[in-house]
């Protein structure tokens, strides 16, 4: 869940009302927990959204940050982000709009993914919601087809993220949370079913230890290597 060890920074991208932040700032208002919500609308744009002006002072009194006008597309190259980095970037239902097919979606992940790296922590963590079935994972019930799906996984790998854990959206737990439409026509959509997908970086690849193995064959002195992992079985 959004429970966070001590001290640990949060930035939500692609924020509409806010209300997904101020949820996030309340459920984490008793530990230390840096909440810095973003938006791409310019200020007065963001505050035409029913609620937005409420949210975003919840979360500027509990110490947070609200900003306007950044890309989540575009995270490292954010000045008012100043070059910080995040314990966890959260993205919460990602959509590029309300006729926009499965490929517009696909590249707005990817692009999220490829620039959210500049901002993560090496051992952060990168949360994306998504409705049932958008994924394309096997958590999706019912399971949409691989090329009708905005494949979550494969965008992320672009980004050398892997996907480590999908668990129910929890909408009981973000008591304000109202999610708005594209553009904010408020009309929200469904978070039933909804999936969380945590995505982390993968580790780098380390080759196996390697050992060197001398036998006697027929009075011969033979040399070969294995891998050190193997040497249990071999030599019981």
């Amino acid at each position: 869940g959004v429970d966070m060890s001590p001290s640990r920074s949060i930035l939500l991208v692609g924020e509409g009302n806010f209300s997904f932040s101020a949820s996030v700032t309340q459920l984490n208002s008793e530990t230390e927990t840096s909440i810095t919500a973003t938006c791409l609308q310019r200020q007065e744009e963001a505050l035409r959204h029913e609620g937005a002006a409420s949210n975003i002072q919840i979360i500027k009194e509990s110490g947070g940050v609200v900003l306007f006008e950044v890309d989540c597309r575009k995270l490292g190259e954010c000045a008012s982000l100043r070059g910080r980095v995040f314990d966890r970037v959260v993205f919460n239902f990602p959509h590029c709009g309300r006729k926009s097919g499965v490929k517009k979606n696909r590249e707005l992940l990817k692009n999220f993914f490829l620039s959210c790296v500049q901002v993560l922590a090496e051992d952060g963590e990168v949360h994306v919601s998504l409705c049932n079935g958008q994924g394309g994972t096997p958590a999706d019930h019912p399971k949409r087809e691989w090329h009708n799906s905005w494949q979550v996984t494969a965008m992320a790998a672009e980004a050398h993220l892997i996907l480590t854990d999908v668990h129910p959206f929890e909408s009981e737990k973000y008591q304000s949370y109202k999610c708005t439409g594209y553009r904010s026509q408020d009309k929200g959509f469904h978070v039933e079913k909804a999936l969380l997908h945590v995505f982390t970086r993968s580790l780098p690849y380390t080759s196996a230890e390697i050992l060197k193995v001398e036998e006697t064959v027929k009075g011969e002195k033979v040399q070969y290597y294995i891998p050190a992992e193997l040497s249990d079985y071999m030599f019981r």
